[in-house]
């Protein structure tokens, strides 16, 4: 029988150049694999090969359940991508969802008016470190082309991201 524990769970998030899939481009994918914490960052400057390597690893790896930080507009930009791409993204789609700001904006996975917090405001609150900072948004480290600092970055989100989740899992699980 298959309970969640015997699921496969990678944490994912991604680095755009726009908030919306139309008008903007996936720099980047980050997933780290929960069991094992290998983080593998997807790049290439061919956005259609960017998201066959992510989705190659993804099914590969037979991922049940996926966690982020605002994962419905991570999953909502690839998934947007995809269709774009004619990408089959069937195990990526039905994968059970977690994301931590909904559950750390109203707990009960309701509707409120709570404001969430950024993954930075509860990483500082929580760990007392925050996401990497430069001289200049991700959109604009992209067009100067430091993709090695996107790459940094997407590590260090999915890093916080899974500190978040262990934190919020023992304080509901104990």
């Amino acid at each position: 029988m298959n309970n969640k524990y015997d699921q496969k769970t990678c944490i994912i998030d991604i680095e755009t150049t726009d908030c919306n899939p139309w008008q903007g481009r996936i720099i980047t994918i980050g997933a780290m694999d929960v069991d094992s914490k290998e983080i593998k960052v997807f790049h290439d400057e061919n956005e259609e090969v960017l998201l066959m390597k992510f989705l190659q690893h993804f099914n590969a790896n037979q991922y049940h359940q996926v966690i982020g930080y605002n994962l419905a507009y991570d999953k909502r930009y690839i998934l947007g991508k995809c269709m774009k791409h004619r990408l089959p993204a069937n195990a990526f789609y039905r994968a059970t969802s977690t994301d931590l700001m909904m559950i750390l904006k109203g707990f009960e996975r309701s509707y409120n008016f709570n404001r969430p917090g950024t993954l930075n405001e509860w990483a500082q609150f929580l760990l007392g470190k925050g996401k990497l900072h430069f001289d200049v948004p991700v959109p604009i480290l992209y067009q100067q082309e430091r993709i090695q600092d996107i790459i940094e970055y997407n590590k260090n989100d999915l890093e916080l991201t899974y500190e978040i989740w262990k934190r919020l899992n023992f304080i509901l699980e104990a």
